[in-house]
């Protein structure tokens, strides 16, 4: 007689942003070995500022802001150890997450 035994996975999807390369990269230290982090690209904002607003119009100040994102996902078929980690995150200063967290159901044999 084979018994069919229902089993969860709880997958959990995660992006982070941050201007700190250095608090992005602490990330990674709180992740278990098996996962790494998935670097995307770096997007880049310039701009430029006049140092006089009413004289000198050729004098210009000239700024760049970096934005560095990462991507990662967790499985895990105990959704404490998700939550738990998803409270973690709340405690990296600078660094803004979108966390997406989806199940999938298997059927196994017993």
């Amino acid at each position: 007689m084979t018994q069919y035994k229902k089993s969860i996975m709880y997958i959990c999807k995660v992006w982070s942003v941050s201007t700190d390369f250095k608090s992005l990269n602490s990330l990674s230290l709180l992740l278990p070995l098996s996962i790494s982090p998935t670097g995307l690209s770096t997007k880049i904002k310039r701009f430029t500022l006049l140092r006089s607003p009413l004289g000198n119009k050729a004098a210009k100040d000239q700024f760049e802001r970096r934005e560095y994102r990462s991507y990662f996902t967790i499985n895990s078929r105990n959704p404490a150890k998700i939550l738990a980690f998803i409270d973690i995150l709340r405690y990296l200063n600078g660094v803004k997450f979108k966390v997406m967290i989806e199940e999938k159901n298997s059927d196994t044999f017993n």
